[in-house]
């Protein structure tokens, strides 16, 4: 598939161009959120899934301090009180990275329809992935990183070492059908009203809602019937997002 081929071609230079250009994007979904994220005190942690190289989550973390900063910073008519709250909220935000540093896993059933994925494919390891985090001056205190299949580290038990309890930005980057329908069960208990959920490869697949993270993304919610996932922004050729609202009692 095209997308498949532009993906592999862009995402090492984006890697590259990082080391000179800015990553604050004024138009990227994770700046947009942030800002309604701090101003509805949502709370909870940055989880992302399949972060390759790191670029994405350096990018996130830089993009989102610098709203909360500026939120804090201009308070309005808030009270001090509320403000404060901001600042805690971001103070003990946590940013998960997910990856097998193995690359993708054996393809196989609906996600082999896919003719640009192929076992092993966007693989790195966690030695360079730290690597590239402490150049970009990251901070570690704030990371942390579950190696391993999604099979085997989208656990309870990685939930409960962890304290892991609630997600305000999901950022799902697994390309296939399989992986995310995993990660997607191991969110689920994570959702907080207002959680952001970006699907990095949503357009894959020719955009066949019958493949990848959109049949994956719609058996799931269909069976949440406490949920709204509400259609928020789209970036780039092939990012989507939502934002989940509880509508239990």
């Amino acid at each position: 598939m095209l997308g498949g081929f532009l993906k592999r071609f862009i995402r090492p230079l984006r890697l590259f161009s990082s080391n000179f250009v800015s990553l604050v994007d004024e138009n990227s979904i994770v700046r947009k959120a942030s800002w309604i994220l701090a101003a509805e005190k949502v709370e909870g942690d940055y989880l992302e899934f399949g972060v390759y190289r790191g670029r994405s989550i350096i990018k996130a973390h830089r993009e989102m301090e610098e709203v909360y900063r500026e939120h804090m910073e201009e308070s309005g008519g808030r009270s001090s009180e509320a403000t404060e709250e901001i600042k805690r909220i971001w103070s003990e935000m946590r940013f998960f990275a997910f990856d097998s540093f193995q690359g993708l896993p054996k393809i196989d059933g609906l996600d082999a329809l896919g003719s640009d994925f192929e076992e092993g494919g966007w693989s790195s390891n966690e030695e360079n992935f730290r690597i590239n985090l402490t150049k970009s001056r990251f901070p570690m205190e704030k990371l942390v990183v579950v190696p391993g299949w999604f099979e085997e580290s989208c656990t309870e038990k990685i939930k409960q070492e962890n304290s892991l309890k609630r997600a305000a930005i999901i950022h799902i980057d697994c390309d296939l059908y399989s992986s995310t329908k995993t990660v997607l069960g191991f969110v689920e208990s994570l959702l907080v009203d207002g959680t952001v959920i970006i699907f990095d490869d949503w357009y894959n697949f020719k955009a066949n809602p019958s493949l990848g993270e959109q049949k994956a993304f719609s058996e799931w919610s269909e069976k949440l019937s406490d949920w709204v996932f509400v259609q928020y922004q789209k970036e780039g050729p092939w990012r989507n997002s939502f934002i989940a609202s509880y509508q239990g009692n």
